[in-house]
């Protein structure tokens, strides 16, 4: 699947737009054969400051196994379509692409699991918007380039 293939499609998801504001959200993790890993559910908050062209984005994914991950982003928009991100756990920065109803987000992050411990993980995620209110997210994580989950990951803006 490349970027370009959504070129012309409606409803436009803009990160400026869809993650400033209140949101609320509920995933599922699956193993790579489809098996149920982790139930989560979200809450979301972003900030869109036009002086810096940046929304920071704080989402907390509260986990069934009683865990929580925050990630606090601040997602940067570098011209039409292209986007850049920091956040404390980062590799590096994440990278973004958008064309018309989808984003396209990449980074990897160090993900803190429910021992304590935490896991260097790839991401790749992939965001459709459904309409004014309501986007589903597909994601892979993976380590050295091989998937081993898959998200599943629904928002709606409050």
């Amino acid at each position: 699947m490349a970027i370009d293939d959504f070129k012309g499609t409606t409803p436009v998801f803009l990160p400026e737009d869809f993650f400033n504001g209140r949101l609320e959200g509920w995933g599922v993790i699956e193993s790579l054969i489809g098996g149920l890993q982790k139930r989560a559910t979200i809450i979301a908050e972003g900030r869109w400051d036009d002086l810096q062209q940046a929304v920071h984005f704080t989402e907390t994914y509260r986990f069934d196994d009683g865990h929580e991950d925050t990630l606090r982003w601040t997602i940067r928009k570098l011209g039409v379509g292209k986007y850049s991100g920091s956040e404390t756990r980062l590799d590096g920065e994440a990278q973004g692409e958008q064309q018309g109803c989808a984003f396209n987000w990449r980074y990897t992050r160090e993900t803190p699991q429910n021992d304590g411990s935490t896991t260097k993980l790839n991401f790749d995620d992939w965001f459709y918007r459904i309409d004014d209110r309501a986007c589903i997210v597909r994601g892979s994580a993976g380590r050295a380039g091989v998937p081993f989950g898959t998200a599943h990951v629904t928002y709606r803006k409050l």
